[in-house]
């Protein structure tokens, strides 16, 4: 399928990532928050912040050779077998908080954030599909994939912490300055 206008301006702008490590993830009501780059203080002196973040309110899931490691159902999963969903638990309350724990190997208890410890999650590649999807090839063979599913409201936006948000909700792209 041949690329479309909207492919290729959301690729265009996500191409800032490349190099950048994902450094914080975190949640922020029912939505998921990766952050890359290095770590600032928010510019309202509330929180920490990386210089770009994904705003994902769709499907989502972070791949490892030929497994999902976790994705968004996760949330909705007791930590452990036999368990139940603690969602007052900001750090552990749910299989997908400790897969990224995991992962990411670090936590700031002061944003209930998860915090990138580890040399690795680079992006090295960035890829979009016609439908507003978006697939970040990470150092240490991951990959964040991001599936849009629904027709009208927003999925996810791609955010510069100083600048613009770049919006996808319906398989279209809206850039707001």
């Amino acid at each position: 399928m041949p690329e479309t206008t909207n492919q290729v301006r959301l690729e265009s702008c996500l191409q800032v990532l490349v190099g950048l490590q994902l450094s914080i993830a975190r949640n922020a009501a029912d939505m998921k928050v990766f952050h890359f780059g290095q770590i600032v203080p928010h510019p309202s002196g509330r929180g920490t912040v990386g210089s770009y973040a994904l705003h994902i309110q769709c499907p989502w899931r972070l791949v490892a050779e030929e497994t999902v490691f976790t994705g968004a159902s996760d949330r909705f999963v007791g930590p452990f077998e036999g368990t139940e969903v603690h969602d007052d638990d900001h750090k552990s309350g749910n299989r997908q908080l400790i897969k990224i724990a995991s992962l990411l190997k670090g936590y700031d208890a002061e944003t209930k954030s998860f915090v990138n410890a580890t040399k690795q999650l680079f992006v090295t590649a960035v890829h979009t599909d016609n439908y507003g999807g978006a697939d970040l090839s990470l150092s240490g063979g991951y990959r964040l994939q991001i599936f849009p599913d629904g027709s009208f409201e927003e999925d996810w936006r791609f955010v510069e912490i100083q600048g613009r948000h770049v919006v996808v909700e319906g398989g279209h792209i809206r850039v707001d300055e």
